[in-house]
C-alpha cells in the first residue's frame, strides 16, 4: 500500500483506484494543512483518544479536523471534476476564514440568533429557500466552523489574509 506524505492513509484505496487525481491530491494535503492552521483544538481530543485506547486497544485514525476535513471532502466528492473538487476546498478555506472574521469577539446573543435563524431557515424546504434563507444557513455553517474548531483563539496568518483577498478580488470581477 503506497503512502503519500500529507494524505491520510484512510484515502489510499481511493487514491490505488485512481479516483483521486493529483490534481485532487496536492488539494486534498492542502487542506488538511490548511484546516489544522485554523483549528485550535483536535478533532478528537487527547482523553477521548487515551479512552478509546484503553477501551479498544487503539486510537482512532481520524484525530485533527485536518483529518476529518481531508477525509470527508475525498470520499464525498471526489467523483466531481478537478475544477469543481477545487472550488469546494476553497469555499472551505474562504468559510474558515470568514467564520473567524464574523464571529470572533461576536456577543452570544448575536450567536445565538445566527444559531435560530439557521434552525428555522433548516426547517423550510430548501428548494423554497430565498436570499434570505440561504444566507441564514450558510452563518449557521460558519457558526459551527467556529465553535467546533474553536476559531475564536485562531490568529489568521498573512497567507491566509492575502489569500482571501485575492479570492474576494477574483469573485466580485466573475459576478461585476
Amino acid at each position: 500500500m503506497m503512502e503519500i506524505n500529507g494524505l491520510h492513509s484512510q484515502l489510499s484505496g481511493m487514491v490505488q483506484r485512481g479516483q483521486l487525481s493529483g490534481r485532487k491530491i496536492a488539494a486534498l494535503i492542502e487542506l488538511k494543512d490548511t484546516v489544522d492552521r485554523f483549528a485550535c483544538c483536535q478533532y478528537v481530543e487527547q482523553d477521548e483518544i487515551d479512552a478509546l485506547k484503553e477501551k479498544y486497544g487503539a486510537e482512532p485514525e481520524i484525530v485533527s479536523w485536518g483529518d476529518y476535513f481531508q477525509t470527508e471532502v475525498a470520499s464525498r466528492h471526489f467523483d466531481m471534476s478537478d475544477a469543481e473538487f477545487l472550488k469546494i476546498i476553497d469555499t472551505i478555506r474562504f468559510d474558515l476564514i470568514s467564520s473567524t472574521m464574523i464571529f470572533r469577539n461576536k456577543s452570544d446573543d448575536f450567536k445565538e440568533q445566527v444559531r435560530e435563524e439557521a434552525i428555522i431557515a433548516s426547517g423550510i424546504d430548501a428548494q423554497q429557500w430565498g436570499n434570505a434563507e440561504e444566507q441564514s444557513a450558510h452563518m449557521g455553517i460558519l457558526l459551527q466552523y467556529f465553535e467546533q474548531l474553536n476559531l475564536q483563539a485562531c490568529a489568521i496568518a498573512d497567507v491566509d489574509q492575502r489569500w482571501f483577498e485575492s479570492f474576494l478580488q477574483q469573485s466580485s470581477q466573475s459576478t461585476g
